[in-house]
């Protein structure tokens, strides 16, 4: 039984590699053949080309003066303790409503006329800080941005405050709050009551005489310590009032940066797509007529 050596073996992995190497010489071969025929194309019909390109860019520039100017801002926004996919849904459904074109519903939605909401070109949601939110926690939230286009640039101010009512006013989101609301109002209630009775334990020691400290109701009165615990008192209150005020649904960390000029569109961007545009139908109407002209040579050759 004939065996194969090394050595022919390692000459049949070089012809391999040969003819590999051909093919892709080959192939770049004809790719420069078919560069170097569309440019000597374009040389030699550069005239009909320049006509087309040109009338690619005043397209272009007609599209450009057709469409709507319209203005790009940011709405970045902190939730209480609500988790974002919640507020990513809300806003995902009002972009699908304004891409739709139903204006009825958005002026619904965002309890705004029709004709404010003809305004609104789009809406998008982007989480700003996501990692912060814990996967396993439905009551928290981190600040996301809004990125709005909308069709008037003085619209934004009033448009900000009814994306916040149409985020703020969700029931799922007042219902998950309010127990935590009254939690925090009957504490600050039970606070002003036992503040206003060391007030008025106060005022009676104010109104003792001697030398001694005296007694209220059977008991030492100590006046350094009652105002040491009126003072802890309000400082709980105020804190949890703080609290109260942050439980909104939402805030707005950065509202929407006042516009002059119009984000889009642009005029540089219809040009060069139209010039690009202009330039591959005059190719291919060159290279059809190129055919033609072919075609028309072997006919009359052929008599």
């Amino acid at each position: 039984m004939n065996r194969i050596s090394p050595r022919e073996e390692r000459s049949a992995d070089e012809i391999d590699l040969r003819v590999v190497f051909d093919k892709i010489g080959s192939f770049l071969k004809k790719v420069f053949h078919l560069i170097k025929s569309a440019f000597l194309l374009v040389l030699r019909r550069w005239p009909l080309f320049l006509l087309i390109t040109l009338l690619g860019i005043g397209l272009g520039y007609v599209d450009f003066f057709l469409k709507r100017p319209f203005y790009k801002s940011f709405l970045t926004l902190a939730p209480a303790e609500i988790r974002n996919e919640f507020f990513e849904d809300q806003v995902n459904r009002l972009a699908v409503l304004i891409l739709d074109g139903n204006v009825d519903q958005v002026a619904t939605d965002l309890k705004i006329s029709p004709e404010d909401a003809s305004k609104v070109k789009s809406i998008r949601y982007v989480n700003i800080d996501h990692n912060r939110v814990a996967e396993d926690s439905i009551m928290t939230g981190a600040p996301f941005r809004l990125d709005v286009e909308l069709y008037d640039k003085t619209y934004f101010p009033p448009f900000q405050k009814a994306i916040v009512s149409y985020l703020d006013s969700n029931p799922f989101f007042t219902k998950s709050t309010q127990a935590k609301k009254e939690q925090i109002r009957s504490m600050i209630e039970k606070l002003r009551i036992d503040i206003a009775s060391i007030d008025s334990i106060k005022r009676t020691a104010v109104s003792l005489r001697g030398p001694a400290n005296g007694f209220v109701y059977g008991e030492p009165l100590d006046p350094t310590e009652l105002y040491k615990q009126s003072a802890e008192l309000f400082e709980k209150q105020a804190y949890l009032e703080s609290q109260l005020r942050k439980m909104e649904t939402i805030q707005v960390v950065v509202g929407f940066a006042p516009l002059i000029h119009p984000t889009g569109p642009k005029v540089k961007i219809h040009l060069a797509l139209g010039a690009v545009l202009g330039f591959v139908g005059a190719f291919i109407l060159v290279l059809w007529y190129e055919y033609k002209l072919r075609q028309r040579k072997r006919r009359l050759a052929q008599l």
